[in-house]
């Protein structure tokens, strides 16, 4: 899942240098939520705690849903957006 999401975010990332952003503010919360789900992986990795994994594994789980929801936001405004072309 985790090469997915990369993917995703690399497509996303070119279709942002074509100059194709006019939900903005769409692509700023998926770009936060990338990196939100990065810190939460890196957190998850590093814990060492055994108090602290349960929130790790949590944190990391909704920071997932929270990129592939916006994710998906995104790609349904980018074909609505080009359909209407």
């Amino acid at each position: 899942m985790v090469n997915w999401l990369t993917d995703q975010c690399r497509s996303l990332s070119d279709f942002f240098r074509k100059g194709k952003n006019k939900y903005n503010d769409d692509y700023l919360a998926l770009a936060d939520a990338h990196q939100e789900w990065v810190a939460a992986r890196n957190f998850f990795e590093q814990v060492s705690d055994p108090d602290l994994v349960d929130y790790a594994i949590l944190s990391l789980k909704a920071a997932e849903k929270r990129y592939v929801y916006l994710w998906k936001r995104v790609r349904e405004r980018e074909q609505a957006w080009e359909e209407g072309l």
